[in-house]
């Protein structure tokens, strides 16, 4: 699958690859995650329709594994092309794997990437676009999930949520700032 979304995008998600419901229906984020990152967006506001999402692999990888390097290298040109057609003004990573290959560093943690902005490159076409790196909503979810099993009760939305509530709004701030 190759994206959705506004081709004139300001904002371009990135994930790391289709699951079992995205890869049943050739469109990314429609599963759990997809109902998440959908109401991330709503409570910003932000029609799902105004935003890009794409993923680094095209197709779910078997058993639903990490992806391999060789997948990644054979898929990252179809990213890049994309990111290079949609133009976003800010990219956001949705999890570690998407960051990695957006910033092409390996073994950092998403505790090392959140909470600050990154420039995404492109040698070929020149380009530079600000990065936001955030938890992938499935990360979200479970996280949630161990929370609940474990009793923990809450008034309100969970850390990891506000969390990925910072970086999106962060997302948007510079989104807004930037000329196209």
């Amino acid at each position: 699958m190759f994206g959705v979304g506004n081709p004139e995008a300001d904002l371009m998600f990135v994930g790391e690859a289709p699951g079992a419901d995205e890869d049943r229906q050739g469109v990314p984020f429609v599963g759990r995650a997809g109902q998440r990152l959908t109401a991330f967006l709503d409570e910003l506001s932000l029609p799902r329709e105004q935003v890009y999402i794409a993923n680094v692999l095209k197709c779910r990888p078997p058993g639903n594994r990490d992806p391999q390097p060789n997948e990644v290298a054979e898929c990252s040109r179809f990213l890049e092309a994309q990111i290079r057609a949609i133009q976003p003004r800010v990219l956001i990573a949705l999890g570690r794997h998407a960051a990695s290959l957006l910033l092409r560093r390996q073994n950092l943690t998403l505790r090392n990437l959140r909470g600050r902005t990154w420039k995404y490159e492109q040698a070929k076409g020149n380009v530079a676009i600000p990065l936001i790196v955030t938890y992938h909503p499935s990360f979200v979810l479970r996280r949630e999930g161990d929370d609940a099993r474990r009793g923990v009760k809450r008034h309100g939305p969970s850390e990891v949520h506000e969390a990925v509530m910072t970086d999106l709004r962060e997302a948007l701030r510079i989104s807004r700032a930037s000329p196209r």
